[in-house]
């Protein structure tokens, strides 16, 4: 009576080996698998679109089940990225229909739209060779002088908005901003020059400034 005793004893060592084995087996292939970020995906689906190869809809499959902002960044994206006849060239008029500002800059890159207005004719040089309103975004992420005419200063709960070459809410302007500051009344059409780090907020170039003192204005 003994020896099956034995026998039942190795059967259920076996199976919790084999168990084991396979519970650990199991673990490892999941650490060793990693999903592609939101941005990865993003990025590929543009690179699909931009190289006319790759599996774009499943792609855009996995950023509809998992990332939404990046689904609508792409179809934004891939729906203005066309050479047909109903291409809107412009890219503040894509802004104003709302078309995403991540889009905006990728359709930019394309060559699928271009930003620059013409409300106000630019001069050939600026008061001590600053940069113009019109070159500024070119240049975000670097500290510059721009310069160019006052079309509005807004003021706000904020602060004090001024915008150059071209009034709010066109896209094409380039805006100097005061927080929590409140400027005395500047005469618009004069030109001003502000000095500091250029960026771009929903498709706008624009700059932080601190000291009244240090805008410039030019008569």
């Amino acid at each position: 009576m003994k020896a099956p005793k034995l026998a039942v004893a190795s059967t259920i060592a076996l199976v919790l080996i084999a168990s084991t084995t396979a519970c650990t087996r199991a673990s490892y292939a999941d650490s060793a698998y990693s999903a592609p970020s939101c941005s990865q995906l993003l990025a590929s689906a543009i690179a699909y679109e931009r190289s006319g190869t790759g599996d774009i809809d499943s792609t855009l499959q996995a950023l509809t089940d998992h990332c939404s902002n990046e689904y609508e960044i792409a179809v934004d994206y891939l729906s203005n990225s066309t050479d047909g006849a109903f291409r809107i060239d412009s890219c503040e008029e894509l802004l104003n229909y709302r078309v995403r500002s991540e889009a905006v800059r990728l359709l930019e890159q394309d060559g699928q739209c271009s930003f620059g207005g013409t409300d106000i004719a630019v001069g050939p040089e600026w008061p001590d060779g600053g940069l113009g309103w019109n070159s500024a975004r070119e240049h975000s992420g670097t500290v510059q002088r721009v310069c160019g005419p006052l079309m509005s200063a807004r003021e706000t709960g904020d602060g004090t908005f001024l915008n150059i070459g071209q009034d709010y809410p066109s896209a094409g302007r380039f805006t100097i901003i005061f927080w929590d500051i409140y400027l005395q009344p500047i005469e618009h059409g004069v030109t001003l020059c502000g000095t500091g780090e250029i960026y771009l907020y929903e498709g706008v170039a624009q700059m932080e400034m601190w000291d009244p003192a240090a805008l410039e204005i030019w008569q």
